[in-house]
């Protein structure tokens, strides 16, 4: 095998080494996002029953102003919960840190839960086939559907894959999403 030989197998394996790379990095959303919740504060809450169960709940998360205060509105998958469960009023503090609820995602809106293997994950609530500017919603317990394009992304166990529909992009997916139970501090960043 002549020198010439060598170094094109060698430039072919690393350019496939940084493809596959970049590939893994692609499921993960570059957009900016940091959104931090104090679950201990609201105990019985769809987002804190989302992240502290055992696999199976999600919730929709959207940041909305009101009278000049952000309330959380929260959309969960499954089960009952009390209206005050449902809309959040929120602090711009806290921990002593000053918090901003304009950072979550491409408009004010996550899904977060934990998928049936337990593992805890953090959608965008925007459509990444329609640019980003279509919400989406339930369609069924693990189903996210889009009015404008119809896809519907499954988000249990999976990437947020499309269902059904035209084949697309998965759904933007964050990256770091940590909850730590003891002091009840939801994190979620890129």
């Amino acid at each position: 095998m002549t020198l010439k030989v060598l170094r094109k197998e060698i430039a072919i394996f690393v350019l496939a080494l940084l493809a596959a790379s970049c590939e893994t990095d692609n499921m993960y959303s570059s957009h900016d996002c940091y959104f931090v919740f104090n679950a201990s504060l609201y105990p019985s809450s769809a987002l804190t029953r989302a992240v502290g169960s055992t696999g199976g709940d999600f919730c929709i998360v959207k940041a909305v102003m009101e009278h000049g205060v952000t309330h959380l509105k929260l959309t969960p998958n499954k089960g009952s919960f009390a209206a005050t469960d449902l809309d959040l009023t929120m602090s711009t503090v806290v921990g002593g840190r000053a918090i901003s609820y304009t950072r979550m995602g491409y408009k004010q809106g996550l899904v977060i839960g934990r998928s049936s293997f337990g593992q805890l994950k953090a959608y965008d609530l925007q459509c990444p086939n329609c640019d980003f500017d279509y919400e989406l919603r339930w369609s069924s317990i693990y189903e996210l559907t889009c009015d404008k394009c119809k896809r519907t992304y499954n988000i249990n166990g999976s990437e947020g894959y499309v269902q059904s529909g035209e084949k697309g992009h998965n759904l933007a997916m964050y990256k770091n999403v940590n909850y730590n139970e003891i002091d009840g501090m939801l994190l979620v960043s890129n």
